[in-house]
């Protein structure tokens, strides 16, 4: 016999999952920013769904501590200190190394053309200074470079520490900021990913995080 009540249950629990990954995806590229209030409803009305997923993806995020619910039972993008993310780009640093030592264990010719293929729509949405379409893209490249690690664990960590920083990137939506003069490329990892040289790679990932934080430095934090 069908159980109507369970089968309620798992096609909202689902779509539950979905809300939430637009959520956190929102969150990493920076489309909202450190202090923004999010209504249960406008968030519903603009995905088409309704009240009930939402609210429920907004306290699973809570709970991940990515969101804060206020007394008014609103929630808010939480405002980043230079000591919180600090201790959170630490911890990013050891733990997207392990993934790219991994994930250059685990490579091959078509998994390195494939990110070959992510970084150059990055490169060239950088180039072009599109950064809502650049942000995008460096998300794809990252992610699936992690994905390779076969560690998905290790790649939840991490996507949590990337919903915690990324609406400190939403100053680059900003037309004011010309993203095209900033000197951040993959072509140093890809290299070493190609030739299998894991502490190169590791190198690489580690001077790119330095290179964002110095963005974040010159503007969120000054």
């Amino acid at each position: 016999m069908l159980d109507l009540e369970n089968l309620e249950k798992a096609q909202r629990l689902s779509l539950t999952m979905q809300v939430e990954v637009s959520l956190k995806n929102a969150l990493i590229v920076g489309a909202l920013k450190p202090g923004a209030r999010l209504i249960t409803k406008e968030i519903a009305d603009k995905l088409g769904t309704s009240i009930t997923p939402v609210r429920e993806a907004l306290l699973r995020l809570v709970s991940a501590g990515a969101l804060h619910a206020t007394p008014a039972q609103a929630f808010m993008v939480p405002e980043m200190t230079l000591e919180r993310y600090t201790e959170i780009n630490a911890i990013r640093k050891q733990l997207e190394a392990m993934a790219v030592g991994a994930a250059c264990q685990q490579m091959s010719p078509g998994k390195w053309q494939e990110l070959h293929d992510l970084a150059e729509k990055f490169h060239d949405a950088m180039d072009k200074g599109e950064a809502q379409r650049a942000l995008n893209a460096n998300r794809a490249f990252r992610f699936r470079l992690y994905e390779y690690a076969q560690m998905p664990t290790l790649s939840a960590l991490i996507e949590q520490l990337w919903v915690r920083i990324g609406p400190c990137f939403n100053y680059l939506h900003a037309s004011v900021h010309d993203i095209a003069k900033y000197p951040y490329r993959y072509d140093d990892l890809l290299a070493a990913l190609e030739r299998g040289d894991a502490q190169a790679a590791q190198k690489s990932i580690d001077k790119l995080i330095d290179a964002s934080t110095a963005l974040l430095l010159q503007q969120y934090f000054s």
